[in-house]
């Protein structure tokens, strides 16, 4: 049904500006630590072990586990509750950002980030693409492969119409996945030049329009679903 799907670009894009912002708010606030992955995270871990340095190894995790936690928690309600879960993820980063913006400056800068790790991750795995495309809204390694691969094969398939369309669509989505986690970025630093640490609480414009989205969308699934049981009448 078209109108089930007719937001889920919107909404994708907006959840990708959330997501630029709470890196950018990670790195700039936080001692350059990336609370949107586990990639760094990992690596400290394996050389916190190496250096026997026993805080820190139990530090990192910490962040791994919760991480962890969030995506087996989005898993489990995925298959047990009919509900939207987007509301949720919605919620917890609200709820997140929130918390985050009232921890000291002083606190551990990974510790500090707990409540990111674990929203970002539910984030992740409940806001999964749109358009039939898998695409994150946390980060974008993939984005960016995507859409130059896709740019590329645009390119070469000159004579073949249909593939080309096909690619040609597809990285016009990631490069605006790309485009709406930068423009992201950009806002959360412009923001946390003037507010250091509270800017975090600017998250909740992005949130704000992905909540209002996900209503008008379901809003207008309901009415198209009252429109065809009186038809069907």
């Amino acid at each position: 049904m078209e109108r089930e799907t007719v937001f889920d670009v919107p909404v994708h894009y907006t959840m990708a500006i959330f997501g630029g912002f709470i890196g950018a708010y990670a790195i700039l606030a936080r001692m350059q630590v990336f609370g949107s992955a586990q990639t760094a995270n990992m690596i400290e871990l394996v050389c916190g072990i190496l250096g026997r340095d026993p805080e820190e190894v139990l530090i990192r995790i910490g962040a791994l586990v919760i991480f962890i936690g969030a995506i087996a928690l989005s898993a489990v309600l995925a298959k047990n509750v009919r509900w939207n879960v987007k509301y949720l993820a919605v919620l917890f980063d609200f709820a997140a950002i929130c918390v985050v913006g009232f921890l000291p400056a002083k606190m551990d800068p990974v510790k500090a980030l707990y409540p990111i790790f674990f929203v970002t991750a539910f984030q992740w795995c409940v806001f999964k693409g749109a358009n039939g495309y898998v695409s994150s809204t946390i980060f974008s390694t993939n984005n960016l492969k995507q859409t130059v691969l896709s740019a590329a094969e645009y390119l070469l398939y000159k004579d073949e119409e249909e593939i080309r369309k096909e690619k040609g669509r597809k990285a016009a989505f990631f490069g605006g996945t790309l485009l709406s986690f930068h423009l992201g970025v950009g806002f959360g630093y412009l923001i946390w030049l003037q507010y250091g640490l509270h800017s975090v609480w600017f998250g909740s414009v992005p949130l704000l329009a992905g909540a209002a989205l996900l209503v008008i969308q379901d809003v207008r699934v309901k009415e198209y679903e009252q429109e065809q049981d009186s038809v069907s009448c």
